[in-house]
C-alpha cells in the first residue's frame, strides 16, 4: 500500500485537493480570450465561446457559469504577490474537456484526456493523518 503526503498553506487548498477540484493555473489580471472556447460536459458538451479580449477572472467565471450554472468559482490561495486567482471547477462529476481552444491560456489540459471533478477525490477512509501546525495543513492518505 502506497501513501501520499501533501502540505498546504491554506485550508481551502487542502479541501480542494481532497475533493479533487479541477483548477486552472494562476490567472493574469486580464486574458485575451476573444473567439476561444472552453468545453465542459455534465452529460452533454456545453461550449463557452469567449467574446472579448482583456477579460478579468470574474468575467471569465460569469461567461462559464452562463453556460453551466455553478460550474466554476474563483480560488485564491495567496501564493503570488499580488495574489492571483484560479478557476475552480467545483461541480461533482463535471468534465473539463481537453479540446477547448482557451485551455492552454487557462492552464487546463490540451491533450491526454478530460479532467473530471471528484474523479480522484480522497475518501474519509483513505485519510490516515490530517494536521494543522503553525498555519500549515498536512494530510497523509492512501
Amino acid at each position: 500500500m502506497a501513501f501520499t503526503g501533501k502540505q498546504f498553506t491554506h485550508l481551502q487548498e487542502l479541501l480542494d485537493y481532497l475533493n479533487d477540484i479541477v483548477l486552472s493555473r494562476e490567472l493574469q489580471p486580464t486574458l485575451d480570450l476573444n473567439g476561444l472556447t472552453l468545453i465542459v460536459n455534465d452529460g452533454a458538451d456545453k461550449t463557452v465561446t469567449f467574446a472579448a479580449n482583456g477579460m478579468t477572472p470574474n468575467q471569465i467565471v460569469t461567461a462559464i457559469n452562463a453556460v453551466k450554472a455553478g460550474a466554476v468559482t474563483l480560488r485564491n490561495y495567496g501564493q503570488a504577490s499580488p495574489p492571483r486567482s484560479r478557476l475552480a471547477f467545483i461541480l461533482s462529476t463535471l468534465k473539463v474537456k481537453s479540446t477547448g481552444t482557451a485551455n492552454a491560456l487557462l492552464g487546463l489540459p490540451t491533450s491526454g484526456g478530460d479532467l473530471t471533478v471528484g474523479a480522484n477525490a480522497v475518501t474519509k477512509a483513505e485519510v490516515l493523518s490530517l494536521t494543522e501546525w503553525a498555519g500549515r495543513y498536512s494530510v497523509i492518505h492512501e
